[in-house]
């Protein structure tokens, strides 16, 4: 069984992005310019890389290349990493690769570089964590490789308030402080941005859901969707924040199916353009942030000893896990799936090399018993990964490669407490500045 303390491994890919994906209409201008074709005809330019044509100041000459222009034959190693693998690194080891050349330097810190990492790299780094009887406690970050992944302060001390974390989306983090004010920031790069009040009242634990989709936003819109169950009706109402227009609004869809609105948790999560909400019950509330369609889902009763499920993508579909202790080290993993959330996978994996703990009998006559882990799941952003919290520690088991990591557990598993999945982006959200 693996830990977290080996080395980080670095996914390849030959994916990048696709120039029309980045310049608008306005550059098509300068890119035409750049490439008019001489005598020699369009031919003779089809060896060079004119990705970044459009950048060079004071505009380009017909009869002059970019000077940052390199023949692929003549690309050497290191213009191969600064362009196919920077992009899949973590924001902390890029902090590092600054100091290799002023040239990676001005790379890395470019709002084009950000925006590409931010929907590049998108393998989990660790958690937020913080418990929900908040006292004024700051949170803490649990980082799975701290050599690679981390944040310059991970109480969130640069906020002006002290916060709650509440959501997180592909390297954002929205907080509440102790006023119920909303703040959205890049906890890798200490940006944020304090939110307009809303008109409802959210409470001291609001069901608010970060939504923020990195790829094809190269503006880094988001959205905040909260949902409001309002006092003495059976009624959820949506009031959704949009980063666009810097406001909020009521969204004219309400939802009546949930059958006890006050089992409603707070905090929640995001995953493939729905915002979901856990409840107290066998029910999750679910709400589409582009159509504004609400919808409840109905999900498997858990058995006594389990803590929670929780809704992960696996794959590419979005489930609900369970997890209970079998016997010992032994955790039984189910998998619900599509419409009905049907079991569509049951997974038997030993997590420890440990023998069983007994609990001692005082009563001669009573044989000795197996002492059962209280077990929980938590919310992953890799598809390929289920997450276990217990008492002792936090298991990482890969479906595909059948293998475990583990973490220490910072805390009890009946303590009331939340982790938030982190990706450890250089996103430059859209309205987020560095405040000192």
């Amino acid at each position: 069984m693996a830990t977290l303390e080996d080395d980080m491994m670095i996914d390849s890919s030959d994916e990048y992005w696709d120039e029309d994906d980045i310049f608008d209409s306005e550059d098509s201008e300068d890119i035409s310019v750049a490439i008019k074709p001489q005598s020699g005809g369009l031919s003779s330019f089809a060896e060079y890389d004119l990705r970044t044509a459009a950048y060079k100041k004071g505009g380009n000459k017909a009869s002059e290349f970019p000077a940052d222009i390199i023949m692929r034959v003549n690309m050497q190693i290191k213009d191969v990493a600064k362009r196919d693998v920077l992009p899949f690194l973590p924001a902390k080891s890029l902090m590092k690769f600054r100091a290799v050349s002023k040239e990676w330097n001005q790379w890395i810190a470019s709002p084009l570089f950000a925006y590409n990492q931010s929907f590049t790299f998108q393998k989990l780094s660790g958690y937020f964590y913080q418990r929900l009887d908040f006292q004024g406690d700051p949170p803490t970050f649990l980082s799975l490789h701290r050599s690679a992944n981390g944040v310059p302060s991970p109480d969130l001390g640069f906020l002006p308030d002290k916060v709650k974390v509440v959501s997180s989306s592909s390297g954002l983090l929205l907080c509440q402080g102790l006023k119920d004010s909303y703040y959205v920031c890049n906890p890798a790069t200490k940006d944020w941005k304090k939110l307009p009040p809303p008109q409802y009242y959210h409470g001291s634990d609001p069901a608010a859901v970060l939504a923020f989709d990195p790829q094809f936003n190269i503006e880094s819109f988001y959205h905040v969707v909260a949902a409001v169950p309002l006092l003495d009706h059976p009624i959820v109402c949506f009031e959704v924040y949009d980063s666009e227009s810097d406001s909020w609004r009521c969204s004219p869809s309400d939802c009546l199916e949930l059958e006890n609105i006050t089992s409603l948790a707070g905090g929640g999560s995001y995953m493939k353009g729905v915002a979901y909400w856990n409840t107290s019950s066998n029910e999750v509330l679910a709400f589409n942030v582009k159509n504004e369609i609400p919808a409840v889902l109905r999900v498997p009763v858990i058995q006594s000893e389990q803590h929670g499920g929780a809704l992960t993508q696996i794959g590419d579909e979005v489930c609900y896990v369970t997890a209970y202790n079998d016997s010992g080290n032994v955790f039984v993993i189910d998998i619900y799936g599509g419409v009905d959330m049907s079991l569509k996978r049951s997974v038997s994996v030993n997590l420890g090399s440990k023998k069983p703990r007994t609990l001692v009998s005082k009563s001669w006559w009573i044989p000795p018993k197996e002492e059962s882990f209280t077990c929980e799941v938590l919310p992953c952003t890799d598809s390929d990964t289920v997450v276990i919290h217990t008492d002792e520690a936090i298991y990482f088991y890969h479906l595909r490669a059948q293998t475990v990591e583990t973490l220490g557990s910072p805390g009890r598993v009946d303590t009331p407490q939340r982790f938030l999945p982190y990706i450890n982006s250089l996103v430059m959200a859209h309205d987020l500045e560095k405040k000192k």
